[in-house]
This record gives C-alpha cells, sequence and structure tokens, in this order.
C-alpha cells in the first residue's frame, strides 16, 4: 500500500513537473533575454514617448515590438526592466501594412500558432474576437493583468485607411513596418490624453521618407531611434549573412542589413553615401569656386557651391541652401554673402516671363546685383554625368551636408523610369553645377595685387 501510494505521489510530481514546464514554455516573456540594441530599445521607453526600431531584415524587431508590448499588456515586468512602466491594464494597437501581414506576421508574434508560442502566454488570454473579412485574421484580444485588470489589444492594418485609426485613446501602438505619415500622426494622437506610447519598427525600404525624417531630424528631442544591423542580432548566422550580402544588390544592402533608409532599384544614383562623402576638413583649399541653382517658390529654391579642382577634375560640393516661398531679393542676399564673384549656373527657366509679374527670374536677380548663366538643361546627360563622376570619385559631398544627403537618398524614378518631381531640388541644383558651372569656375578676384579670402567658409547655410 506505501509502495503504491509513493508511486501515485511520484507520478502526480512527474506530472506537476510537466505542467509546470509546458507552462514556462508559453512564458517567452519570462524567458525573454534582448540583444544590447534590443535592451535599448526597451530602457528608452522610459524617456520618450515616440521610438523608432531601424532595422535591417530579420534582425529581431518584430520580435523585440512583440514582447514589449506583451510585457505591458500582462504587467509581467523582468527585473531587468529599465522602460516605462504600466501599473494597471491597459488598451493597445499592434499594426502592420496590409491585414494578411498582420495576420500572418504580427499576429503570430504575439499569440504563435498550432506549432508555437507567441509572446502572450496562452493561459493569459481570456477571449479572442474574429475580424469577418479575413480568414482567421484576429480582431481583439483580451489578455489578463498581473492587477487583476484586462487588457485589450485591437490588431489594426494600415490598408484599412487612417479613418480607421481614429477614436478611442491607446496606451500603447505597435507598428510594424512604415506606414503613411498622415497615419502615423493619427496613431500618435490616440496617446496624447493617456500619456501612451508608439513604437514604430521598421527597414526602410522607401527610403527617406516622411516617416524617416520625422524621426532622423537632428533637431527632434522628443523622440528617439536605435539602429540595429545584422551583426546587431546574435542569432543569424556569419555564414548566412555573406551569403546575403552576395545576393543583395550594392543599392538595396544598407537598407536590409543596416537599417539605412534606401530606396531599391527605382534609385537614380545607386551609389553608396560612404563613397560619395568626405569630411569638410580633407577638402583642398584655395581652389576655384562655382554655383548651382535652382528657382521654387512654394517649391523651395536651391543653390550648391562647389570647389573644383581642376588638375585632378573632382568636384567638391561644399555647401548647400533651400528655402521656400522667399523672394529673389532674399534669395540675393545669400548669394551676396557667400560672394557675388562666384559665377552660378542656374536653371534655364529662369529666362522665361513669370505671368505673375511679367518678369524674368534671371532679370529680378540681375536688378539685385547678382548675375546668373543659364545652364544646360538636359536632364538625363546631366544625371549620367554626376553618376559617372560618383562612381570615379570625382563629385565628392561634405558629409556635413544633411540636406543634400537627404535629397539623394530620396532622388528616385517611377515604375516607367521617369525621375519623381519631389524633394529633388538640390538635386537638380547640382546637376546644373556640374553640367555648366565647372567651366565657369574661378578663384575670387585679387585686389591690388593680392587674392583675399579665396576659400568658401564651408558653413550650412
Amino acid at each position: 500500500m506505501c509502495k503504491n501510494k509513493l508511486q501515485k505521489l511520484k507520478i502526480q510530481q512527474l506530472e506537476l513537473l510537466s505542467k509546470k514546464i509546458e507552462l514556462y514554455k508559453q512564458y517567452n516573456i519570462l524567458r525573454y533575454k534582448p540583444s544590447s540594441k534590443q535592451l535599448s530599445y526597451h530602457d528608452l521607453g522610459a524617456q520618450y514617448k515616440e521610438r523608432l526600431f531601424l532595422a535591417g531584415n530579420r534582425c529581431g524587431k518584430t520580435f523585440c515590438g512583440a514582447q514589449e508590448m506583451a510585457i505591458h499588456l500582462t504587467g509581467l515586468y523582468p527585473k531587468w526592466w529599465q522602460g516605462r512602466k504600466f501599473d494597471k491594464s491597459i488598451r493597445a494597437w499592434a499594426g502592420s501594412v496590409t491585414a494578411e501581414s498582420t495576420r500572418d506576421i504580427l499576429q503570430i508574434a504575439y499569440l504563435g500558432d498550432e506549432d508555437s508560442f507567441g509572446a502572450i502566454p496562452k493561459d493569459l488570454i481570456l477571449k479572442k474576437t474574429y475580424k469577418k473579412s479575413v480568414t482567421d485574421a484576429i480582431d481583439f484580444v483580451y489578455v489578463r493583468h498581473v492587477s487583476g485588470g484586462v487588457s485589450k489589444l485591437g490588431f489594426k492594418s494600415y490598408d484599412q485607411g487612417r479613418e480607421k485609426f481614429q477614436g478611442t485613446s491607446r496606451h500603447v501602438i505597435h507598428l510594424d513596418e512604415e506606414p503613411d505619415l498622415r497615419l502615423y500622426e493619427e496613431c500618435l494622437m490616440r496617446t496624447m490624453d493617456c500619456d501612451g506610447l508608439i513604437m514604430l519598427t521598421m527597414t526602410p525600404l522607401k527610403g527617406m521618407s516622411d516617416v524617416c525624417l520625422h524621426y532622423l531630424d537632428e533637431a527632434a528631442s522628443d523622440k528617439v531611434y536605435v539602429q540595429a544591423t545584422w551583426e546587431d542580432a546574435p542569432h543569424l548566422d556569419k555564414s548566412e549573412i555573406e551569403k546575403m550580402r552576395k545576393s543583395l544588390r550594392p543599392h538595396e544592402r544598407e537598407a536590409r542589413e543596416k537599417g539605412i533608409p534606401s530606396l531599391g532599384s527605382g534609385r537614380v544614383f545607386p551609389i553608396k553615401e560612404e563613397e560619395v562623402l568626405i569630411d569638410k576638413e580633407h577638402i583642398p583649399k584655395d581652389l576655384p569656386l562655382a554655383a548651382g541653382m535652382d528657382f521654387g517658390w512654394h517649391n523651395p529654391t536651391a543653390i550648391v557651391w562647389g570647389a573644383y579642382d581642376k588638375d585632378a577634375d573632382v568636384l567638391y560640393i561644399v555647401d548647400s541652401y533651400k528655402a521656400s516661398e522667399k523672394t529673389p531679393e532674399q534669395h540675393a542676399l545669400v548669394l551676396k554673402e557667400k560672394g557675388l564673384w562666384i559665377p552660378v549656373a542656374c536653371d534655364p527657366a529662369g529666362q522665361a516671363v513669370s505671368q505673375k509679374d511679367g518678369e524674368s527670374l534671371m532679370l529680378a536677380y540681375e536688378k539685385q546685383g547678382v548675375y546668373l548663366n543659364k545652364a544646360n538643361n538636359s536632364v538625363e546627360a546631366g544625371l549620367m554625368e554626376m553618376l559617372e563622376r560618383m562612381r570615379s570619385g570625382r563629385l565628392k559631398i561634405a558629409s556635413h551636408l544633411t540636406a543634400w544627403f537627404d535629397e539623394f537618398r530620396l532622388y528616385r524614378r517611377n515604375e516607367r523610369g521617369v525621375i519623381v518631381k519631389d524633394n529633388d531640388h538640390l538635386m537638380d541644383a547640382s546637376r546644373y553645377l556640374v553640367v555648366s558651372g565647372l567651366m565657369l569656375a574661378k578663384h575670387k578676384p585679387c585686389v591690388k595685387g593680392k587674392i583675399i579670402q579665396r576659400k568658401l567658409d564651408w558653413v550650412t547655410l
């Protein structure tokens, strides 16, 4: 009898141990050990309302966002947690590009499937409701919180439209992959009255888009981003990384490996940034100077200044300027400050008569004492010359010209091969400089037998 009781006790203990093991398996948030970049992303939530995980493909960005969301939904904060904490149940959204991608990627990351556990422990899921329009797509999940309350998570997709993201407040919103800026701003509004959080996890395949600019703006102090590459992902095999590097096209590699905004095959200049940028300290001094200028009003007027090494046939773009809704008189002040002696090759459209005031732009500048030179406007030939110079190392851009590089990343062709005329004015000004400005480049004229202040001060306006 005693022997049978002992056997039953052992069986009960084994069953209890088995249940504990099974329970532990589904509590991914208790086993979660973030990488250094993932940990940094979590920690920054204590200080910043808006966070971007800007990462290459397969760097664990979606997994990171799902784990944090599960921690907030349940209130099961790990001992190592230094990020934001909520002391009661929350209302949250998780969304991706389409209803299908939300179901196939986010939903599995959060809830798992028949073969795996998700970030949210299954025994804490009280209820699930399903969407009527998409097979197996979950609409809402109700999760038990340690406070005794119930957290509510809704699954969204960007293709629903901005209007579907209006309504009640949300404590946490996780957007996986890049949304339209208007939709992002709508989500941001949902967090205003509850001191909520926005988590954006994405690979920047759309290039330097409005959303990227929203986060990468150096003047922004209320938002932050963490950038992760394949080298920051310990779960990726080194040999597999090398295989992927060889198979990707060069201009895609920066986005897919490093999380650097890129534009894929549509880029006008499929060149790595490091191949054209140069620190201003390394630019030779006392070179002849010239400028290129593109006109605009609602679209900005843009000017670039270049220093031309005639012996080596190398052009250095050393400064840039871009401003909207300013008069020729105001732009002329900038050109005067830099030096009226610097020749300017301008958009030939400036010779046309303006319908607004019956006067050509070039004549308007002449009245301000600024004499412009009409540039060759052969677009494709000019772009090809710029590209060849980039490839051969004969066109270098000062690394501090962030506005120039912002346009460079976004400069692309549409599906028909046509240049997308949007945020491209510094590119146009650079083309005028390359095609028509180099032959005009000169030193500052001598005064009393001396050459004074030959060099341009490399300061972004």
